[in-house]
C-alpha cells in the first residue's frame, strides 16, 4: 500500500551514487588522482549505506526496481570501499587485489546490463540513460582492470562523470516533483 505522504527516497539514493559516482570517476580520469581518498568514504557511507537505506525506503514505497537498485549499487560501495582498503589492513595481499576486483567489476556489469534491460520498463528517459550508461561505465572498468589500459580508466573516469551528472539530474528531477 503506498503512502501518499512518504517522501522520495530516489533522490537521495540518485545523490549518493551521483556524488560517489563522480568523486571516484575524477580520480579514474586523472584529474585530481587523490580524489580516490575521498571516494571510498563516501563509498561507505553517502553512495553505500545512504543509498541502501534508499532502497529499503523504496520497498515501503512498493518500487522493486528502486529497492533492487538502490539497495544494489549501495552495497556495491561499500564492498568496493572495503576491497579498496582490505590489502592496507591485511585481509588480502595486494596482488590479490586486480582479479578480486575484475570479478567484482564482471558481476557489476551482469547486474548492470540486467537492470539496463528492466529500465526500460519505466518508460522514464533520465533512469533509462543512468542505467545505460552505468551499464558502459562496468563495461569499461572491465576492459581497464583485464588490460591494465591506463587509456581505458582514463576513458571510464570521463564516462563516469557523464554517468553522475545524469544521475544528478535525476536526483534534481526527483525534488523538483515535490514542489509541482
Amino acid at each position: 500500500m503506498k503512502d501518499e505522504n512518504f517522501s522520495n527516497p530516489g533522490a537521495v539514493g540518485l545523490g549518493g551514487f551521483a556524488l560517489t559516482t563522480f568523486v571516484l570517476n575524477v580520480a579514474n580520469a586523472g584529474l585530481v588522482p587523490q580524489a580516490l581518498l575521498a571516494a571510498l568514504p563516501l563509498g561507505i557511507f553517502y553512495g553505500g549505506l545512504a543509498q541502501f537505506i534508499a532502497g529499503l525506503f523504496e520497498f515501503k514505497t512498493g518500487n522493486t526496481f528502486g529497492m533492487t537498485a538502490f539497495t544494489g549499487y549501495g552495497a556495491f560501495w561499500m564492498a568496493f570501499a572495503f576491497l579498496m582498503y582490505a590489502p592496507t589492513i591485511h585481509l588480502m595481499s595486494p596482488t590479490d587485489l586486480g582479479p578480486v576486483l575484475g570479478i567484482t567489476f564482471v558481476s557489476w556489469t551482469i547486474f548492470s546490463a540486467i537492470m539496463s534491460l528492466l529500465s526500460f520498463r519505466t518508460k522514464d528517459k533520465t533512469t533509462i540513460s543512468i542505467f545505460i550508461l552505468v551499464f558502459f561505465l562496468f563495461l569499461l572498468l572491465d576492459i581497464a582492470q583485464y588490460t591494465g589500459s591506463k587509456i581505458m580508466t582514463t576513458v571510464a573516469g570521463y564516462e563516469g562523470i557523464v554517468t553522475a551528472l545524469v544521475a544528478w539530474y535525476g536526483m534534481y528531477l526527483a525534488i523538483k516533483s515535490q514542489f509541482n
